[in-house]
């Protein structure tokens, strides 16, 4: 049994918890944690709880320039976000970089709320990462995407069009009121 256990151990992914603990988020305003990944590609993961104050926080996955476009109050892109909400739970697979993750307490900004915040990043051996297809075999793929596309049609074109496109009787019945 302790054997089984022990290989169980073996086989699970790294985990590295970045945090675990309480902070505090002014009201109408949001905090940003930076996340330094310089390991091989791993697999973010964020949970928070409102602990105290606040209607609801929302939590936002960044990366390190997007953050300093928020900063200016400029345009930027998130990576994964959660809705305003008093506990959520977020994933993103993430490669080397900067990144930060923002709770937002903007919703109502009447009070600071106290934020238990999870930090983890999950490294493992296996885990897939995103390939692009080859130009020609993209090509390949959405021709024949296309062509199944058009066979589907034109076999229901064949079964539907007689019913579809028939033409009305030629002496109705009369009206029922009439």
């Amino acid at each position: 049994m302790i054997l089984a256990l022990l290989l169980a151990l073996a086989a699970a992914p790294d985990r590295l918890v970045l945090m675990d603990e309480t902070v505090q988020v002014p009201a109408a305003q949001w905090r940003a944690f930076d996340l330094e990944l310089r390991q091989k590609p791993a697999l973010v993961t964020c949970n928070f709880a409102v602990v105290h104050g606040g209607s609801g926080v929302r939590m936002a996955l960044l990366r390190r320039d997007d953050l300093d476009r928020l900063r200016a109050g400029e345009r930027h892109r998130e990576l994964a976000a959660t809705e305003y909400e008093r506990a959520a739970s977020l994933r993103y697979p993430v490669s080397g970089g900067v990144y930060s993750l923002v709770l937002d307490n903007r919703l109502e900004g009447r009070e600071p709320a106290a934020v238990h915040l999870r930090i983890a990043l999950v490294f493992a051996d296996g885990m897939p990462e995103a390939i692009e297809l080859a130009p020609g075999r993209k090509a390949v793929v959405i021709a024949l995407s296309i062509l199944f596309f058009a066979a589907v049609l034109y076999f229901a074109g064949r079964k539907l069009g007689p019913a579809v496109f028939k033409s009305p009787p030629r002496n109705p019945p009369p009206p029922l009121w009439g």
